[in-house]
């Protein structure tokens, strides 16, 4: 076989795989918007960040999208952009505002993420401010199981078995000085979600975290706006943001929702669930 016949065949080949690996590519994205199609999403938190991403990200795949949180104005920008989705200006730190939700959405609910939370600017735990305190446990914590109760009745007429992400943070496993009523507050929604775990799957429901590393986001910056004497990790979230090496929400929503809507039974309820790039 001469030189050029050879280099030929391998040109060909090359050409077959890549066809090959195009045309499996294109039928997994099929799958995956027949998987979706006519499933609807909550997400809350829905107005800024991550929740801003995901409402875009949920969108562009085809989801049936509810976007809630407290900002009329940013809701009202998200739909302006994206005239598909439901929007609901609720405080779901509050029974008035998770009831609101809940009579809002008359559809089944296939996905509910819960994003929503706060994080105060750090302060010493011997110094916390006790509002700021019992706000932590009130955003970041009672919705995870306040709001999935009044959503049960939806989450039960799901076309298939109803999941649901919690985001967790290495805070809820970890003692960080400075910000102490943030990592309370997480442990115990990771907490929440892993006994809800256990008491949902056999009504058909599941549920478990995600965790989504160090993120642009509003939180990011409040942090980095701290000191080293309160918050010890100031400067290398500072460094971070200077390389350019935080994560964006953008691609943390294409994760996250590519995650809750399409991985095996198995990989979803097995462990934390972690960002990758």
């Amino acid at each position: 076989m001469s030189r050029i016949a050879r280099y030929l065949r391998i040109f060909y080949r090359r050409v077959e795989f890549f066809t090959t690996f195009l045309l499996v590519q294109r039928v997994m994205q099929r799958s995956l918007l027949l998987k979706i199609m006519n499933k609807t999403i909550l997400i809350t938190g829905a107005s800024r960040g991550i929740g801003a991403a995901c409402v875009r990200y949920a969108e562009k795949m085809g989801l049936g999208v509810v976007a809630t949180a407290r900002s009329k104005d940013k809701l009202d920008a998200l739909q302006e952009q994206y005239p598909t989705i439901q929007t609901i200006v609720a405080d779901i730190s509050t029974a008035k505002g998770r009831e609101t939700i809940a009579s809002r959405i008359k559809q089944p609910l296939d996905f509910l993420l819960h994003n929503a939370a706060v994080l105060y600017p750090p302060k010493k735990l011997i110094e916390a401010d006790n509002t700021e305190f019992t706000q932590s446990i009130t955003i970041n914590v009672e919705p995870i199981i306040f709001l999935t109760q009044q959503l049960l009745p939806q989450l039960k007429q799901a076309h298939d078995k109803a999941r649901i992400l919690t985001l967790t943070s290495r805070a809820a496993n970890n003692a960080y000085a400075g910000i102490g009523s943030y990592c309370i507050s997480k442990a115990a929604a990771l907490m929440a979600t892993n006994v809800l775990k256990t008491e949902l799957e056999p009504m058909g429901i599941l549920i478990n975290s995600y965790s989504p590393g160090v993120v642009d986001t509003a939180m990011q910056k409040t942090l980095r706006s701290s000191t080293d004497e309160i918050f010890p990790y100031s400067s290398d979230f500072k460094q971070l943001k200077t390389d350019n090496k935080l994560i964006t929400p953008k691609h943390v929503a294409e994760h996250l929702i590519t995650a809750l809507t399409s991985l095996p039974e198995t990989g979803f309820m097995h462990d934390t669930i972690k960002f990758k790039p």
